[in-house]
């Protein structure tokens, strides 16, 4: 296959540049563990790796995977079998200009996931450091995932879709091109996303709604009580109060950033107004009639 390469008889490892390779003993037909040999290319026979590909030291790369285009996958990634980055966009816009496909490290992708790269000349799809994308997610052209984010099985981003750091999306979520999800969001499993999902909440449900604060999440990520505390008034308030967006946002600016100066969380209400402030799609503020024990 002109112009590509793929593994020889066993499993291939490179410390060299992408695209080097040399054969390995039969017996070492499966990848092994990165942390076995650190720093080593792990490349499965059956996969196909394009000459603008360049795969960072220590990952591996499953059967039948495909990278293809302009690809720089970042050290110590996972590839299972049949994973698909840098196809060509599905976009009736794309007319072969050179786009690419950026992925940073420690990432895990797992059975049938695809990211294709990006349209318009220049631009990029690209997915931060520790995340795990599980089987049969699709991450569509010009889409930023941020780090450490879980995107749970059979997820479908559209175009533009931006996923912020620690968000978790559950299994078979769809997202409307350009809708945004924050930071350390939470969406609820088989939910149709068409507008923004502010950071920090819990949202679910055909038609999507609020739920309420993403309060396990905040905790396993290392948000302080009093940070959390505050973050719960600045829901009710957006939520439960009937005051409007604009009202709302007033009030929490007003009533809970000297509060959140000395419990904590004002940068957390501050990338909250930054997130508001910069929607393109809206801000879902449909909400559940009753909250949960999140909220």
């Amino acid at each position: 296959m002109r112009g590509y390469w793929a593994a020889g008889p066993g499993c291939t490892e490179s410390p060299g540049k992408p695209g080097s390779a040399k054969n390995l003993p039969a017996r070492r037909s499966l990848p092994a563990p990165c942390g076995s040999r650190p720093g080593r290319r792990v490349i499965h026979p059956s996969a196909v790796i394009g000459p603008e590909v360049e795969v960072g030291p220590g990952c591996e790369v499953g059967p039948f995977c495909s990278l293809s285009g302009r690809v720089r996958l970042g050290r110590d990634c996972r590839l299972a079998a049949g994973v698909v980055i840098g196809a060509e966009p599905m976009d009736r816009h794309y007319t072969s200009e050179e786009t690419e496909v950026v992925i940073g490290e420690r990432n895990v992708f797992h059975e049938y996931a695809s990211v294709h790269r990006a349209t318009g000349a220049g631009n990029r799809t690209v997915i931060g450091r520790g995340n795990r994308v599980m089987a049969y997610v699709h991450i569509a052209h010009n889409c930023r995932v941020g780090d450490n984010c879980v995107i749970t099985n059979a997820c479908q981003l559209g175009g533009h879709v931006e996923i912020g750091d620690g968000a978790n999306l559950g299994g078979l979520v769809g997202i409307h091109q350009h809708c945004r999800v924050g930071t350390l969001a939470m969406v609820g499993a088989w939910t149709y996303v068409n507008r923004d999902i502010p950071p920090f909440l819990l949202a679910e449900g055909r038609p999507c709604r609020v739920r309420g604060l993403n309060s396990v999440g905040l905790d396993r990520a290392g948000v302080a009580p009093g940070a959390r505390a505050v973050l719960k008034k600045a829901y009710r308030l957006m939520y439960r109060s009937r005051l409007g967006l604009s009202a709302a946002v007033e009030a929490i600016k007003r009533d809970l950033l000297p509060e959140a100066a000395e419990r904590g969380g004002e940068e957390l209400l501050h990338c909250l107004f930054s997130f508001i402030v910069t929607s393109g799609r809206g801000i879902e503020m449909r909400a559940r009639e009753e909250e949960t024990e999140e909220a």
